[in-house]
């Protein structure tokens, strides 16, 4: 009968090395796992987000256009009905009476402040 007592060294590291292996898969597999979780949660956040930038942009698209359009019109009624002409620049807004050739020229204000009053003082 063969004496088991000479394998029971090499069986204990054999089951020893196994073990290692295994943790070592589980932890790689878990890690990996644990960054998918991680990507698909920032894939669907961005996701999200560009959703809600979109909605917006072509919110603030059709506002600009309806800007756009009132200043037309404001353009039209003005020369139509008093003779005025107004210019619109980058920096300055400038309303010409045609009729006297006068010119008020307004600076355009790049900050949020409170609106300005209609008549000047």
């Amino acid at each position: 009968m063969p004496d088991f007592s000479s394998f029971l060294p090499v069986g204990s590291f054999f089951i020893a090395f196994c073990t290692a292996i295994g943790l070592v898969i589980m932890f790689v597999g878990n890690k990996n796992r644990g960054l998918s979780e991680v990507q698909n949660s920032t894939i669907t956040a961005l996701a999200a987000q560009n959703d809600a930038q979109e909605k917006q942009i072509a919110v603030l698209e059709k506002k600009i256009l309806r800007l756009d359009r009132t200043i037309i019109t404001i353009q039209y009624a003005l020369q139509k009905r008093r003779r005025m002409r107004l210019e619109i620049n980058e920096d300055a807004i400038t309303i010409i009476d045609e009729r006297t050739s006068a010119e008020i020229t307004v600076p355009v204000s790049f900050q949020a402040t409170k609106r300005m009053p209609l008549s000047p003082k």
